[in-house]
């Protein structure tokens, strides 16, 4: 009898200390991304035939005569970006890089095609931001319509989750936009 009360003691004052402060779920935190103030230089490439702004962030990681990597170390993620002699296959050389990122539908909630058009420099291209948790987050492709064509691809090392991924997609996003605006074909 008397362990029942004490039994009932200690839970009433346990009752009576644990309603002294009022708890809360806490929302989910997340990473804060921040990345710093974009700046650019000049690569131009005999290989790839062309010139262009890179951002400042990437390494050039040279793979054969018409393949380089835009490698973000401090990212984890690389731009496969590929040049190709046009002659006179460019609907071929374009249905390809359909082809390729159609793959990405099997993961991709959406593709979205963002059209590039620069006549005073001969460059004209799309693009493709693939929404959702796929292997690339972007690809696109420039061409002049007659000699050359670039392809690019960006890619993380990482498991694919595009909400942890978004602000590095984004930031990565306008260097491939300031890539195509600065884009310069070699002239023969």
């Amino acid at each position: 009898m008397i362990i029942k009360k004490i039994h009932i003691i200690l839970f009433i004052s346990f009752l009576i200390s644990s309603c002294d402060e009022n708890t809360y779920p806490r929302p989910r935190g997340n990473v804060r991304l921040e990345y710093p103030m974009a700046q650019y230089s000049e690569y131009a490439s005999n290989e790839l035939k062309m010139s262009f702004e890179k951002s400042d962030l990437t390494v050039i990681e040279k793979k054969k005569d018409n393949w380089v990597n835009l490698t973000y170390p401090k990212m984890k993620a690389k731009i496969h970006l590929s040049y190709f002699d046009v002659d006179g296959d460019i609907v071929k050389l374009i249905n390809d890089i359909h082809k390729l990122t159609d793959e990405h539908k099997v993961k991709a909630s959406g593709i979205i095609p963002h059209q590039y058009s620069n006549a005073d420099k001969n460059v004209y291209g799309v693009i493709y931001e693939i929404i959702g948790n796929s292997a690339s987050n972007i690809q696109f492709y420039a061409t002049d319509s007659t000699s050359h064509l670039v392809s690019g691809s960006l890619y993380f090392s990482s498991k694919p989750n595009s909400d942890s991924l978004s602000p590095a997609i984004q930031y990565i996003k306008n260097d491939v936009v300031t890539l195509l605006e600065s884009l310069r074909w070699e002239t023969n």
